[in-house]
């Protein structure tokens, strides 16, 4: 899928997401004075929850890319199946001990 595809998926699965809508029209209200400028005030909210939004997901997505290589590492990856194999095996041993 190109950037462009991704991007425009994105944007049309937020907007057309209905816990996002009572979100805003629920919650952020609450934080604005009524009165004039109440619409000004809520755009703004908006604004700077979906820069939250996209500074989280943006450092989520790089570590969790940053861990997908460490794990690929061949050492990183033959530790990993040694602590399973390990723990499988110790399970095993207590599952047949168990079954006496």
């Amino acid at each position: 899928m190109s950037a462009r595809a991704a991007f425009v998926q994105g944007i049309v699965n937020n907007l057309g997401n209905p816990k996002m809508a009572v979100f805003f029209a629920s919650v952020l209200p609450q934080f604005t004075a009524p009165g004039q400028g109440m619409g000004s005030a809520l755009v703004l909210l908006g604004f700077v929850f979906s820069v939250m939004t996209l500074a989280w997901l943006t450092t989520y997505a790089v570590v969790i890319a940053t861990a997908g290589r460490l794990l690929r590492v061949s050492r990183v990856q033959r530790s990993i199946e040694a602590v399973s194999g390990v723990v499988l095996v110790g399970l095993g041993a207590r599952v047949a001990i168990d079954a006496r």
